[in-house]
């Protein structure tokens, strides 16, 4: 009797788990609620082969950040100290300044101003600390050129995404937080690659079927994905920052078993963070959303994008990076 109790027992657990799980619905996000337009991002594009190389050309020219970034890096990943990192940004008076004009900001509440850089960074955590680095030491070597893109929007962007696929990153099984982190800060560093060349054709209506992909290849012969690639390819960015750059947008018009699988969960952070972003109106991004595809959703088995989107520690890092001024 009592084997077949627990037999029972099991059965009905089984049967409301697989029902929790079928009713469970983690893009349960309205589009349509905000600014910005809901869009098809479809993959197939158009390269053109000769304006591609113009970019690529353009790209290679360019000098290698600072050691400094290669130092920060360095040390970051191998877990070194606060002081051991402005020991570091000390080296750089414009780094260091920047630093401490961020955190005297009014938007981290700071009762008495902070002129340690060692507090500093301590006070403003190590991802936003390494967006400003970064920021800092990849402005130095991109030409601050008028184009289709501004610049300053761009890295703000890339800065909120670095942020919110931290915090995303913790409802997604198996998700390394640095690494989504650091895939969202350079994820659309292809954009201040478009504008290095100013012989694009003629403005292009977007066309809302089409996707911003297809829209840039039929404005400048070639992607901001493809230009990013270039990018991260000559400045040695690691192996895992290059493969989110290729793959960012591959969540919201492909099967997840087209993204590898060793970076698929980062990527996966990474596109939620830029919808997120692009939803609660943050700056920088294109204006086109669209949800995930269906085979996402076992990624997101705790939570939803509503419920990301209430998430005060989202809504909070929004609002320190729009603060920060550049």
């Amino acid at each position: 009797m009592w084997r077949l109790f627990k037999r029972f027992f099991a059965s009905k657990q089984k049967e409301t788990f697989e029902t929790e799980e079928r009713k469970h619905n983690p893009f349960n996000l309205d589009l349509g609620t905000r600014s910005g337009f809901e869009a098809k991002q479809l993959l197939e594009t158009v390269t053109q082969p000769e304006r591609l190389k113009m970019y690529a050309d353009a790209v290679r020219r360019l000098p290698m950040p600072s050691a400094l970034w290669d130092e920060y890096q360095r040390l970051s990943r191998a877990g070194a100290s606060n002081r051991k990192l402005s020991s570091i940004i000390k080296g750089d008076p414009v780094l260091s300044a920047q630093i401490l004009k961020v955190v005297n900001a009014p938007a981290f509440g700071l009762r008495k101003p902070i002129v340690d850089l060692n507090r500093a960074i301590s006070h403003l955590g190590n991802n936003l600390v390494r967006s400003i680095v970064a920021k800092h030491c990849f402005s130095q070597v991109i030409p601050q050129m008028r184009g289709a893109y501004n610049l300053t929007d761009l890295w703000k962007h890339g800065m909120a995404v670095s942020a919110l696929a931290e915090v995303v990153s913790k409802h997604i099984p198996k998700c390394e937080a640095k690494t989504a982190a650091a895939i969202g800060l350079f994820h659309d560093i292809g954009r201040m690659g478009l504008n290095f060349v100013k012989t694009e054709r003629q403005p292009i209506m977007f066309n809302h079927e089409k996707g911003i992909l297809v829209h840039e290849a039929e404005r400048f012969g070639c992607t901001h994905v493809e230009v990013g690639c270039i990018f991260a390819e000559h400045w040695n960015l690691p192996e895992k920052i290059q493969q989110g750059i290729l793959w960012h947008h591959h969540p919201g018009a492909a099967d997840k078993q087209v993204v590898p699988e060793s970076i698929r969960a980062e990527v996966f952070a990474v596109y939620i963070a830029d919808l997120l972003a692009k939803h609660l109106e943050f700056s920088g991004g294109n204006a086109s959303k669209t949800l995930p595809h269906e085979s996402y959703a076992p990624l997101l088995p705790k939570t939803t994008l509503y419920d990301l989107m209430q998430n005060k520690t989202i809504s909070k890092e929004l609002w320190r990076i729009n603060c920060i001024d550049f």
